[in-house]
């Protein structure tokens, strides 16, 4: 999935990384976490409604008749967001993801099908994949669907507005620590 990353130039004035790190170590640890998952939260508080209604966006045919597959794909969107200050530099992370387990034993799959992968074919990108199903449960009948892209679509703007969460969380943690 998308990950973020923030690099910060902290120039003369800024101070050596490492009296920060010292300064970071004393906060206390809920309170940085607090500060970082606030910030993430606000950041991608839309992102999972948008996944979600782009699953359920996906066209149906025949119009009008369906099995409440997308709604069980939308139903599956999760989101977690935290820190990690247990190795040598602290780590913020958000997650937004699909939680096959929340889908049906038979239907697990379904998302990363319906998602689509793209074909590579030498230095071409073809386009996405289509997949086989049975049509409405029935396995005597199977028919092709084309894949549609579902999660990256509206999930792609995510990394920069964790960007900017994270620069905001920093900030705060930065006038924290100055007093």
């Amino acid at each position: 999935m998308a990950r973020a990353t923030v690099s910060m130039h902290l120039g003369h004035s800024g101070g050596s990384l490492a009296v920060i790190s010292r300064e970071l170590r004393r906060m206390d640890g809920r309170q940085v976490t607090t500060i970082f998952r606030q910030r993430l939260d606000v950041a991608a508080r839309s992102y999972p409604m948008r996944i979600r209604a782009a699953a359920l966006a996906i066209p149906v045919k025949p119009e009008g008749r369906h099995t409440g597959l997308r709604a069980r794909i939308a139903g599956c969107v999760s989101y977690s967001s935290g820190i990690d200050l247990t190795g040598q530099e602290p780590k913020a992370y958000a997650s937004l993801w699909i939680d096959p387990r929340k889908m049906e034993p038979d239907y697990k799959t379904l998302p990363l099908y319906m998602e689509g992968v793209r074909e590579k074919v030498g230095r071409d990108n073809r386009g996405y994949s289509r997949w086989r199903h049975p049509v409405f449960g029935d396995r005597e009948v199977w028919r092709g669907q084309p894949s549609h892209p579902f999660f990256y679509p509206p999930a792609d703007p995510f990394g920069r507005a964790a960007d900017a969460a994270i620069r905001e969380a920093l900030g705060d943690i930065t006038r924290k620590l100055n007093g």
